[in-house]
């Protein structure tokens, strides 16, 4: 594969939901979007095609960001027969590492490179280019991107092959799944028990549990905002995906209780909100 300059990355975003769309518009500004390209049309989006193929063929950096497993090797086999030398797919959606794995070898059969980037962060960090990039693949092709990737991510973390950082990405949702309804859970007794929100953020504030997960929801819970950022199905399926591919030798207990709460709010009708959603669960009439 010839060098790419930092200037000529042309890129195409396949997959335009809140993170594909906030990639695609900084990649915009930035001069870099070729094109941009959804299952279900979008024709605000600028440099918007229907036309898979069009897509493809306008770019050599290729985005996936799409929602899960199924999506991500569908759309793999789909383009893998456009695919050329100079090429790279940067597969950024939450998937089992195996699939990550196998989305690979198609497309390095088809003679383009494989790098998955795994996004730390939801839309508020994804549109104000600060989420942490989660690497994997060959680290020589990872350095190759990194002047592009730079652009959209000020801490990109190699981690090893293919594989191992979709295994640090589900290793770290787990954690803010489970850290997420401590927060609900936790605001929700102290309310309930007569603390106003001052009172219980003042001394989270002055907490050891004090982090930026609280930071970041502060506001919502205040508010009672709970337009997505993470939706609530998606941090579900994250959490089954860790529960799926888990190898501890005594399981994951607390994850498998966490998943039964999300289900529950799943099933309660707020899939499509933020996770803090779970709010309702506990304290609905609030």
């Amino acid at each position: 594969m010839s060098e790419i300059l930092s200037d000529d990355f042309n890129v195409a975003v396949l997959g335009l939901g809140i993170m594909g769309r906030a990639l695609a518009m900084n990649l915009h500004e930035d001069g870099l979007l070729a094109s941009c390209w959804n299952r279900t049309p979008k024709p605000d989006m600028p440099n918007h095609v229907e036309d898979l193929a069009t897509a493809v063929h306008s770019a050599n950096v290729i985005f996936i960001v799409v929602i899960d497993g199924a999506a991500v090797l569908d759309l793999i086999d789909r383009i893998t027969p456009l695919l050329g030398a100079n090429q790279v797919v940067v597969q950024t959606a939450t998937v089992r590492p195996d699939e990550n794995r196998e989305a690979c070898r198609k497309v390095e059969k088809a003679g383009a490179g494989f790098v998955e980037a795994l996004m730390g962060g939801s839309e508020v960090a994804a549109v104000q280019r600060k989420l942490p990039l989660y690497l994997g693949g060959k680290q020589q092709l990872a350095q190759y991107l990194d002047p592009l990737l730079a652009r959209l991510s000020p801490t990109r973390l190699y981690v090893g092959e293919i594989g191992q950082a979709s295994v640090a990405k589900l290793a770290m949702n787990l954690n803010l799944a489970m850290q997420l309804e401590a927060l609900c859970e936790s605001y929700a007794y102290a309310i309930a028990n007569g603390l106003n929100d001052d009172q219980y953020f003042n001394v989270l504030r002055n907490n050891t549990g004090w982090n930026y997960l609280c930071e970041y929801k502060e506001p919502k819970l205040r508010q009672r905002d709970f337009a997505p950022q993470f939706a609530l199905k998606n941090m579900l399926k994250d959490v089954r995906l860790a529960l799926a591919t888990d190898k501890s030798d005594s399981g994951l207990s607390l994850l498998q209780a966490t998943e039964q709460i999300y289900a529950a709010g799943e099933k309660a009708g707020l899939g499509e909100e933020d996770m803090l959603a779970l709010f309702k669960l506990i304290n609905g009439d609030d």
